[in-house]
This record gives structure tokens, sequence and C-alpha cells, in this order.
């Protein structure tokens, strides 16, 4: 944000108002660098960018509207290259012009002669303001505000170009007053948003119908329940409240009843598999791929009927060349089922203490393993 001249000694008021305008360029700025100008800037977002700018306080849309308006309210309005658009659904942007429209943003040259337009756009409108609150003696003897008031005798001074217009002789009210009636930029309906207007009223209208026919309904069915309680008497109330009584009582009878014949049917099916049946269940499923990687094994011992192997190497073995991975118990327990069920000639378990061995015969191996398998019960 450009510094504000000390020296100029203008109002407080009026010096926010100038910080507030070149903080909104600056954000403005900023957004073209990152974005170009080709899209419009969301005031959400520009405000925020805004009040991290200022650090005066929280900017709101007013306050862009108050940019711009003051911009477009001066003798070089046609300058004014900004315009506030409303997208629906409370996205309000704003727009450049098309002969502003440049690739890097605007530049700072740009930005300068923005202020000076904002400056000369305030000059205009408090003259303005301050002709229209004058009585008409006043007028007649109006002075420029920027000239002093002649006091003693003497040539009155000339006026100083480089000394502002508003001084800070005027009266803090009448800055508040003055800048409370500035020109806000009014916010006018996207081309896009009036194209699509008769679609959304056609939907609003088919809502209206629906929320009125069912508001219709319930208003007619509360009048129905109405008059038919009107004729109820007393003793008809008590039936009722009886007959409640034995719905409630019946439903309580017929929930227990259900949970009674759920935990029947549950003991009278299929008892769940225990954790020891679903090992082996699973060590059966796995026994065609560990046969297959026995006989690969044993083939590459070498000929003989007969290959032993360490239970140990045999168990690494397996975890390194079967396709899904198996742990060591899972190992273990698909090489017993086939000792035991699957195939107990052609593999066998040999223990001696605490060393176990394998021994393979090969004469014995098994020919029809799929249909052991299911008979065993492993699908």
């Amino acid at each position: 944000m450009a510094p504000i001249d000390p020296t100029a000694a203008l109002p407080t008021e009026l010096v926010n108002l100038l910080a507030l305008h070149s903080s909104f360029l600056t954000a403005l700025s900023l957004h073209f660098v990152h974005n170009g100008t080709g899209s419009p800037v969301d005031l959400r977002d520009l405000t925020e960018v805004t009040t991290s700018v200022w650090r005066h306080r929280k900017v709101t849309y007013d306050d862009i509207r108050l940019c711009v308006g003051v911009l477009g309210s001066g003798p070089a309005a046609k300058s004014n290259p900004f315009r506030l658009s409303d997208y629906g659904r409370g996205k309000i942007c704003l727009e450049v012009s098309d002969e502003y429209k440049m690739a890097a943003g605007l530049s700072q040259m740009n930005e300068e002669a923005l202020k000076v337009l904002f400056m000369d756009s305030l000059d205009h409108l408090w003259r303005h303001w301050s002709t229209a609150r004058q009585s008409p003696q006043q007028k007649n003897g109006a002075r420029a505000i920027a000239t002093p008031k002649k006091r003693g005798r003497g040539r009155p001074k000339k006026n100083d170009p480089s000394q502002p217009t508003i001084q800070t002789f005027i009266d803090e009210l009448s800055i508040t007053n003055f800048i409370a009636q500035l020109p806000h930029a009014e916010i006018t309906t996207c081309a896009s948003l009036v194209a699509i207007a008769p679609l959304q009223e056609k939907g609003r209208k088919r809502l209206r119908e629906f929320k009125d026919s069912v508001s219709h309904g319930r208003a007619t069915k509360k009048t129905r329940e109405s008059t038919t309680s009107d004729k109820e008497n007393e003793p008809v109330q008590g039936v009722a409240q009886t007959k409640m009584t034995d719905f409630t009582s019946v439903r309580k009878t017929n929930l227990l009843d259900r949970i009674l014949a759920k935990e029947a049917a549950a003991a009278s099916g299929p008892k769940p598999l225990s954790p020891a049946e679903l090992a082996r269940r699973a060590a059966l499923q796995r026994s065609e791929d560990v046969l297959s990687v026995i006989a690969l094994l044993c083939a590459s011992k070498g000929p003989g009927l007969r290959v032993s192997f360490s239970m140990n190497a045999l168990l690494q073995s397996l975890q390194n060349s079967i396709r899904t991975p198996i742990s060591k118990d899972e190992a273990m327990k698909c090489i017993e089922v086939l000792a035991n069920e699957v195939a107990p000639g052609y593999v066998n378990v040999v223990r001696m203490g605490a060393l176990s061995s394998v021994v393979v015969n090969q004469g014995m191996r098994p020919v029809d393993v799929k249909n052991r398998l299911v008979a065993l019960g492993a699908f």
C-alpha cells in the first residue's frame, strides 16, 4: 500500500478512506498478478486480502462498493475501470472493463492514476455536497475550500496547487457526514444469471406448489381429526385408551416371541467352526500348492524313491515358494494335514526327540488330489 503523505494534514476519517482505497488497489494488483485480469474477482477473497493489507478493521462489501462508487462519481467517471456483478447464490464479483485488461494486471502507473482519480472524485463530491448544504447567502459569498478565510487587510493568498482540497479547518462532524453520504457502486445482475432466471423461477414455482399442496393436506387432516374428536365422548376415549394399552402389550409379546424364535433357529442350525477346524480347512485348501512345491524340491534332490528334508528347511522353502504368503505355523499345519489325511503314504513326518524331519516317498504320490480334498471338506 502506498504510504499517505503525513504533511497533508488531512482529517483522520479521510486519511482512513484514502488508505482503504490504496489497500483495495494493492489487493487487486496482487490478484491480477497471480490470476490475470480475465477472470472476475470474488469479493469474498478480495475483502480478506484488503483486510490483510489495510490492517485497520475488517473490510466489508460496502467498503468495496464505496471505493468503486467514488471512482465512478467524479468528472472522469468514464475512466472508472471497475463494475460489480451479481453471479447468484451470494456470489458478487468485481469485473474490469475490457480496455483496462492487461496480461500482468494493473501496472504501478495505472494504480497511481486511479489514486489521483479517486482524489479528484472526492474533491468533486465535496464541492457539490458543500454547495448543497449552504444557504443562499453563503452561496453568493462562497469561497474555495482550500483558501483560508481572509483576516485583516491585504491581498488574499493564492491557492497552493500542492495543498489538499479538504483541510483540517473543516470540523470532524462535517467530514463524518460527508463520508456517510458518499455514493456506493450499484451491483448489476450478471448476463448469465439473467439467462437462467426463467429456469430458476420455474423450479421455485414448482417448489411453492408442492409446499402449498403439503400444507393444504396437513390442514385438511387436522380439521378432519378435530371434527372426529369433537364427536367422541369420554367413555369412547376410555375404550380407545384401553385398546392402545392392549396393543402395546401385544406388541411387546410379539417382540419377545421373535427374539426367542431367532435364538431357536440359531441353536438348531449348524454350529460355527472352532478355531482348530478353521485352521484345518485352511490347510486343506493350501494342500495342492504345498504338494507342488514338495514335488519340485524332490526333483531337485536327484533320482531316488525316498527323499528326506529337515522340518525347518522344508518350512523355509515353502514360505519362499508359495504364491500367497504363509506363516510358519500354517506351513506346519499343511504338512501335518498332508501326512495324516491327504497323502498319508506320500508324506511322512518322523520325529526323533526334539528333531523332526519329513520323508517323501515318491512312489506313493497321490493322483486325484482334487476329489480327495472335496471329500475331506476343503471346499
